[in-house]
């Protein structure tokens, strides 16, 4: 009887969780049925760049290119317009079954995942994660949305099983760590031999990509740019922030049109969030990053913390100038220290954030450096990033770990500009403003696409 009450009360707990009920499933239903009604008007206004970029990811699986089957509803931007209409209503039509057995498939892993995160709470003696609370909300937060997002992009039940149940274990075990994992100063993606958390980090955020209303800027740079890497050079991209999502946003787009191994090779400037937020780790695995603790939240640590990550950010410093004097790599920075947030006015609109002075001059100067020592020179270019939807930042800023977080399917885009000449820019005293213009003209203009 004691057995059955404690599975009554699981089930309880677990309820809120994962009950998406005949209301979600009738919404997607509708949603759905509602799509395909206007799908032939809105079809014709599809982002022309996006559906050619399909035909060409098409043809690259159909040699063996990187296809998942999580989500395959993206791979439909590269069939005839009478083929996706006849998918799209097919979808509509068998949605609200797939969406029962999705829900299903999740609660099951749930109560799996939860019996063996208990088991291993008992084992270490009844001690749980410091952060495993406030991870565990975030999750009872982003699983049904994200659920549903499955359903719409249509991944199959098995695909959908095998891809949620390494989901879920390795969200519980970060959760469950008694430690968060040791990120060093130049982190390399963790490519197996269990997981390849670069390419499980693209497919989560596949699901949620609008890709029929997503767009790409600026490819005629991307040659510029592998000609360098190709020299031994290095790339330095600035760019503005918007989501902890805009690594697998850059592979994602640029997958599109055979060019994710730039973003595969990108090394990522990264703050302390992504590498000490349970739910941030796992994906923050997968990618090239360099560590740094961000001077906006230095000033909240206590004097002796302040000292520690402080010295931290040198180690990075000099991982960064032995990087740099290597040559043949590719910088991800977003100088503004932090994603980017409404405008003053508190409409929907976001602006990239201000770019911050040092942090650029820090990059020109590591350039400067590595080619005055004989070392390879350095190219740079200016990235506009459009990804708030997908997963948005909170309203305000803040240096503790375990922020609120919802999963949205939305649209993304990234627009690249020509290269930043560093002398005719006024060297690095006149670096810092010439990035930031250069990323706001193109975020002015891919935001004018995308809204």
């Amino acid at each position: 009887m004691a057995r059955g009450g404690a599975t009554a009360r699981k089930t309880r707990r677990l309820a809120p969780l994962l009950s998406l009920g005949s209301a979600a499933i009738a919404a997607v239903s509708i949603a759905w049925c509602s799509s395909c009604l206007s799908f032939f008007g809105s079809m014709r206004s599809a982002a022309p760049a996006v559906e050619s970029a399909g035909r060409t990811l098409v043809a690259r699986q159909s040699r063996g290119g990187s296809g998942s089957a999580v989500a395959p509803a993206g791979q439909l931007l590269g069939h005839s317009f009478p083929n996706r209409i006849l998918a799209d209503i097919t979808a509509a039509v068998t949605a609200p079954y797939r969406l029962m057995r999705l829900t299903k498939i999740t609660k099951d892993l749930v109560v799996e995942m939860q019996a063996q995160r208990a088991a291993k709470v008992g084992a270490n003696g009844g001690v749980k994660s410091p952060s495993g609370g406030t991870a565990s909300k975030t999750m009872k937060r982003m699983l049904p949305s994200y659920v549903k997002s499955h359903v719409i992009a249509r991944t199959e039940p098995e695909a959908f099983r095998d891809f949620m149940n390494t989901t879920l274990k390795l969200f519980f075990d970060s959760i469950s760590a008694e430690e968060p994992y040791n990120f060093s100063p130049y982190h390399q993606a963790v490519r197996g031999p269990e997981v390849d958390h670069y390419l499980w980090g693209n497919n989560f955020f596949r699901s949620m990509v609008k890709y029929r209303s997503s767009r790409v800027e600026g490819l005629e740079h991307i040659e510029s740019i592998r000609s360098s890497l190709e020299a031994g050079d290095n790339v330095v991209l600035f760019a503005n922030h918007q989501t902890e999502a805009d690594p697998q946003v850059l592979s994602l787009l640029l997958e599109l049109y055979g060019h994710e191994d730039l973003a595969a090779r990108t090394i990522f400037i990264a703050g302390h969030k992504v590498t000490t937020d349970p739910i941030a780790i796992p994906f923050s695995m997968g990618r090239n990053l360099l560590t740094i603790f961000s001077k906006k939240y230095l000033d909240t640590y206590t004097p002796e913390e302040r000292e520690a990550k402080s010295a931290r950010n040198r180690e990075t410093v000099a991982e960064m100038q032995r990087l740099f004097n290597e040559g043949g790599h590719i910088f991800w920075v977003a100088p503004s220290g932090g994603r980017d947030r409404r405008t003053a006015d508190g409409g929907t609109r976001f602006e990239p954030a201000k770019f911050d002075e040092q942090s650029v001059g820090l990059f020109c100067l590591l350039a400067q450096k590595a080619e005055r020592g004989g070392g390879r020179r350095t190219h740079f270019f200016p990235l506009a990033m459009w990804s708030h939807q997908l997963v948005p930042p909170p309203e305000g800023t803040q240096a503790a770990v375990g922020e609120a977080r919802s999963t949205k399917r939305a649209p993304i885009g990234i627009e690249l500009g020509p290269e930043l000449d560093l002398k005719a820019a006024g060297g690095r005293k006149g670096m810092p403003q010439a990035a930031e213009a250069s990323v706001r003209r193109l975020y002015n203009h891919l935001d004018g696409l995308l809204r």
